[in-house]
């Protein structure tokens, strides 16, 4: 994950759909949980350029959390508003009161299913444009604000997973007794997010696939790759 920083800024390309070829369009850029792109941080500002993002037709899961703020949330969520243009947040964080205001947090929590998916025949063209570059992240946690009525609805669901709907976009989803429906991505005021790297290996038919979404820590485990490039050399002991 990377660490977070004062200030958030979201850029938009709005010729991301040319760029990943093999894989559905993109019909809304405004990233998200699952956004694929480029996250570039810097003492006073950090961007997170979208590209495109995977097919999931298998639901993938996402945990939600509410969390009671204190002055560096505080801080975070006021510098993206008076970057967004709007009136910068006055909120208390009184830790001595009961009624502390929270921000919410989303992340993908299953990683095996996410990994599988995006191993699929359906994003081939994905994987061939992430190995072709590799400074390429997913976004793997949002934190935001939104309204009372979204907040709700994510409180008291049963699920919140990943999915790509019917016309081809991926797709926040919460379920519970009475059915699933989407949530809107617009109503979410995401003022942090991390993002997380991918380690390659090769399988027995010599075809280079995703090994692991790299949540935490710093290096892929095992035989695994950053550089998925380094999994065609051939080591220096068979040249001999």
């Amino acid at each position: 994950m990377r660490p977070t920083l004062t200030i958030l800024m979201m850029v938009f390309l709005f010729n991301a759909c040319g760029l990943i070829r093999g894989t559905q369009k993109v019909k809304y850029q405004l990233p998200m949980l699952g956004s694929i792109g480029k996250h570039q941080s810097s003492l006073f500002k950090r961007k997170f350029q979208k590209v495109g993002e995977p097919f999931i037709d298998n639901p993938v899961a996402v945990t939600f959390e509410s969390v009671a703020f204190d002055k560096s949330a505080e801080s975070r969520y006021s510098n993206y508003r008076k970057n967004q243009g709007k009136e910068p947040a006055t909120i208390f964080t009184d830790t001595t009161s009961i009624d502390i205001p929270r921000y919410y947090q989303l992340k993908i929590s299953n990683i095996v299913r996410l990994v599988g998916e995006m191993n699929g025949d359906e994003n081939n063209g994905l994987k061939k444009y992430l190995q072709e570059n590799m400074d390429l992240e997913i976004m793997s946690h949002i934190v935001f604000m939104t309204d009372i009525k979204s907040a709700q609805q994510m409180e008291n669901a049963d699920l919140i997973y990943l999915k790509t709907s019917y016309d081809g976009v991926l797709i926040l989803y919460v379920g519970n007794r009475y059915g699933t429906e989407p949530i809107k991505i617009s109503n979410l005021e995401i003022f942090d997010f991390r993002t997380a790297r991918f380690c390659w290996d090769k399988d027995k038919r010599g075809h280079i696939n995703i090994a692991q979404i790299l949540m935490d820590g710093i290096t892929c485990p095992g035989s695994t790759k950053a550089n998925p490039e380094k999994l065609n050399r051939t080591p220096d002991y068979l040249k001999l």
